[in-house]
């Protein structure tokens, strides 16, 4: 299995980190991928990555902290994905929902890692919350602008008729906690029975998201297993299917082999 986005790095897991990654291991992870989301932490990341050979990372500025950024920010970007397990720029997109930075500014800086993922040919993940209708335009066209363009939408979070414009550009739709509540997710429901397998990336987004039983708890990657299930069990496949298709999504995804 391959927990696409876990921010494994946070403080959350200062205490017991080693013990979280063994036993998501112990559950049949293989893979992890820690999504940048300020520079500040990337020694931290790094560090976590050369100790783990299973986890990778991602290089970039959550939308929540590009304010007040440094005037070489960028440059720090580029630079932090020359390492050998930096494998996508991310987490990127917009952020509405939380007013931590003026939507102008996170446009803008949104913009320009855009731009570094192209130049670079690696994919982007994307955080969109509250600010579909700002991001949509922006990376559709984006995806439309060349070769070696791709995403995925982490913690996917709109509609089945927008999951399916998204898959039909090429990108993948992540599914983590969420698609495992029971009250009012007709639309992630959805969502699951329309996406083609092949398009579907597992995620915890750990520290938060937990799934069900664990909800309103820490979460951790070992209990993705539990939105796999759901996922194998709405699409009527079985979760050794679910979990090879998934984990194949992941590694092709960001270029792992």
């Amino acid at each position: 299995m391959f927990d696409t986005h876990c921010h494994l790095d946070l403080t959350d897991f200062d205490e017991d980190r080693d013990q979280v990654i063994l036993r998501a291991k112990n559950t049949g992870f293989d893979y992890f991928m820690i999504p940048g989301i300020e520079l500040d932490s990337i020694n931290k990341i790094i560090s976590i990555t050369e100790k783990y050979k299973e986890i990778y990372f991602a290089s970039g500025i959550h939308p929540n902290n590009a304010a007040d950024l440094i005037a070489e920010w960028d440059n720090c970007v580029i630079e932090n994905s020359k390492y050998e397990k930096c494998k996508a720029i991310g987490e990127i997109g917009l952020d509405y929902y939380r007013e931590y930075c003026p939507h102008d500014v996170q446009r803008e800086v949104f913009g320009r890692q855009l731009e570094i993922a192209s130049d670079l040919e690696l994919p982007v993940i994307i955080h969109c919350r509250n600010a579909y209708e700002d991001l949509w335009p922006m990376l559709s066209d984006w995806l439309k602008g060349g070769h070696c363009r791709t995403g995925v939408f982490h913690a996917f979070d709109e509609t089945s008729v927008e999951a399916m414009a998204a898959v039909e550009l090429g990108m993948k739709i992540g599914m983590g906690g969420p698609y495992t509540y029971k009250k009012k997710n007709e639309r992630r429901i959805e969502i699951i029975q329309l996406v083609p397998i092949e398009s579907i990336l597992l995620e915890t987004d750990c520290p938060y998201l937990s799934p069900i039983p664990h909800r309103g708890e820490r979460n951790e990657p070992s209990y993705a297993a539990l939105t796999l299930a759901k996922i194998a069990e709405i699409k009527g496949i079985s979760y050794e299917e679910a979990d090879k298709q998934t984990t194949e999504n992941g590694l092709a995804f960001f270029g792992i082999f």
